[in-house]
């Protein structure tokens, strides 16, 4: 019996120091608390698809989101393409959210797959990046934005590329890494962008893959990761890393015995979003509404002290982060992604990746 009271008086205690947490003020809203009642009766997980730690200061926004709600984060680390595969496969019941491409967020809104959810704070991204399928009511919305870019381990490469054509460089011997465009966003991104720096139109994308298939001919490239890694960079075996600004600008400060450069191509390069969806059959789902809210509210703060440019208009980029970008001008070079051309072309570009460079 004295057993049993030391236990009711723990869960007491218990649920007594989860009410008690403080809530940041764009967080402790009548309607928040009203969601966080809801998901408490999920079993307190979140599970999401393509949003591992080491990717936009996700390490980060999920250990608040526990902090402030106690809700455990699972995640399965998959490329954007595989993201739409997969939940296309599962019919959208195996994971909460997901982090993809735009394009392929509209994807998945166009086949009924995303929850017909709105968050708060969705009218305050800006029109085009975000959007409601017409025929499924799905809905789907970037969050976030970056500018691929290179990142530079000045230790072991002397001559700094300032242009994806200087890549083309026989000092560069196994010291380039990309991400796969088959399996990820940021791989199709890339070819984006090295085919607006060679032709001026980014889904000119048989003169880009031709490139770096040069690049691979020439020994050059020492992997096509089919997710983002970053231990080749840490252990000192990349010397050019190709990814968005924002990945590149925090392992480059977390790892300061690495002496490295960022650069923006002067030649041209691209900008885009970062989707986040909710899947439509989520396990949890009031779970992931509550996610979505805190992402785009004080979500957006995170992203920001992690060099992520947030999506909902009238948050800036602490100055602290913004004094380590490279300068602005360097932004003049890039262009942003148009989604609906980018879903049209990434089958074709991808099936011509596979016939051009195959599984090098």
């Amino acid at each position: 019996m004295r057993k049993f009271v030391w236990i009711s008086l723990l869960v007491v205690l218990l649920v007594f120091v989860a009410e008690a947490v403080k809530l940041p003020p764009e967080l402790d809203t009548q309607y928040i608390r009203e969601l966080w009642e809801k998901a408490k009766k999920e079993g307190g997980w979140i599970y999401s698809y393509g949003m591992p730690d080491v990717w936009a200061n996700y390490g980060e926004i999920f250990k608040k989101f526990e902090e402030f709600f106690g809700i455990k984060h699972r995640d399965i680390d998959m490329g954007s393409s595989v993201v739409l595969a997969r939940m296309t496969q599962e019919r959208a019941r195996k994971n909460d959210i997901a982090d993809l491409k735009p394009s392929l967020a509209m994807e998945l809104a166009r086949r009924g797959l995303t929850a017909a959810y709105k968050p708060v704070n969705w009218e305050k991204l800006p029109p085009n990046q975000r959007g409601q399928d017409s025929n499924t009511g799905s809905v789907w919305q970037a969050v976030y934005r970056g500018t691929l870019g290179f990142l530079v381990n000045t230790d072991i490469v002397k001559e700094i590329p300032r242009r994806w054509k200087d890549l083309k460089n026989p000092k560069y011997k196994n010291l380039i890494i990309y991400l796969d465009p088959r399996a990820t966003g940021t791989g199709v991104n890339t070819i984006e962008a090295i085919a607006y720096a060679l032709t001026g139109d980014p889904y000119n994308y048989k003169a880009a893959i031709d490139f770096l298939k040069e690049l691979h001919d020439m020994g050059l490239i020492l992997s096509v990761d089919p997710k983002v890694s970053v231990s080749k960079w840490e252990r000192g075996e990349a010397g050019i890393v190709i990814n968005f600004d924002y990945n590149l600008l925090k392992w480059k400060y977390d790892n300061p015995h690495i002496n490295s450069v960022i650069v923006i191509p002067e030649d041209g390069t691209i900008s885009s979003g970062g989707g986040v969806i909710i899947a439509k059959n989520a396990p949890h789902p009031y779970t992931a509404r509550l996610f979505m809210e805190y992402l785009l509210s004080y979500g957006q703060k995170l992203y920001a002290k992690g060099f992520v440019s947030p999506m909902v208009q009238g948050i800036e980029l602490p100055e602290e982060v913004k004094d380590k970008f490279p300068p602005a001008e360097a932004y003049k070079s890039a262009v942003f992604v148009d989604y609906v051309k980018d879903r049209e072309v990434t089958p074709k570009l991808q099936e011509y990746y596979s016939q051009v460079i195959g599984s090098r």
